[in-house]
Parts: C-alpha cells; sequence; structure tokens
C-alpha cells in the first residue's frame, strides 16, 4: 500500500489544489492575451508608435514583459486570494480603455496586456511553486 500525500494549496483562501490552480491560471494567462488580441484585431487605431502592425505588436510585447516580471518577483510570498488579483486587473484594463484613447490605442493595449501577463502570471507561477514543493 502506497500513501499518497494530498496536494496542497496555493493559497489557504483557495478551493483548488496548488495543480488546478496553476493550470486554470496558465489558461486564463493565455486565454485573456488571445481575447485582447481579438479584440485589439476587431478595433485596430489608424496610427501606433509600434512596428508592424500595432494592434498585434502592442498586446505581444506587454504580455511578454508582464510575464516576465511575474517570473522577477517572488510569487510565493503574495498570499492575497486570487480574485482579489484578477477584479484589481479587471479594473485596470478596464480603466486602460478609458484614459488611452486617440493615437495612443495601442499604449493602452501594451498596457492592459502587461497587467493580464503580471496577474495570471504570478497566480500562476504561485500555484507551480506549491505544487512543485510538494512533489520534491
Amino acid at each position: 500500500m502506497s500513501h499518497q500525500q494530498q496536494e496542497p494549496k496555493a493559497v489557504p483562501s483557495s478551493d483548488l489544489n496548488a495543480q488546478q490552480e496553476a493550470l486554470l491560471w496558465g489558461v486564463a494567462d493565455v486565454g485573456f492575451f488571445i481575447l485582447l488580441v481579438l479584440i485589439s484585431a476587431a478595433f485596430r487605431s489608424d496610427t501606433s508608435s509600434f512596428p508592424g502592425p500595432g494592434w498585434l505588436t502592442a498586446p505581444i510585447i506587454g504580455w511578454v514583459i508582464g510575464n516576465a516580471l511575474a517570473f522577477a518577483v517572488r510569487p510565493r510570498k503574495i498570499t492575497t486570494p486570487s480574485y482579489v488579483v484578477v477584479a484589481v486587473g479587471l479594473v485596470i484594463v478596464a480603466v486602460c480603455s478609458v484614459i488611452f484613447n486617440g493615437d495612443s490605442v495601442d499604449w493602452g493595449r501594451a498596457v492592459a496586456a502587461l497587467v493580464i501577463g503580471v496577474g495570471t502570471g504570478i497566480l500562476f507561477l504561485r500555484a507551480w511553486a506549491a505544487h512543485q514543493a510538494a512533489r520534491h
């Protein structure tokens, strides 16, 4: 008979175990990014200070930098409930569409993608670290 250790939670307030939460936030990170790119493609701006098609490059640059920043912080130390991180991120993304108008629409898309990358990246990495700690 083998004794199986129960998968820990990434944070005590979560209903999911660390592996489930890592999967959720990994899929959400990519899904939110794809949704932002699709919205950007549907509502293209006439001018852009980004190279290539701004509707595409602005979200890509923001998302890559956001995920890199998520790796730079220590997500395991962040014990804020996931729904709070998502709520704050949603408000910031919504504010980006209000603040960045006219010629700076692509900058707003880049900032929104940065927030998506940082928020979901931190949540994914926090859950992944808890999962990996349980395995070793």
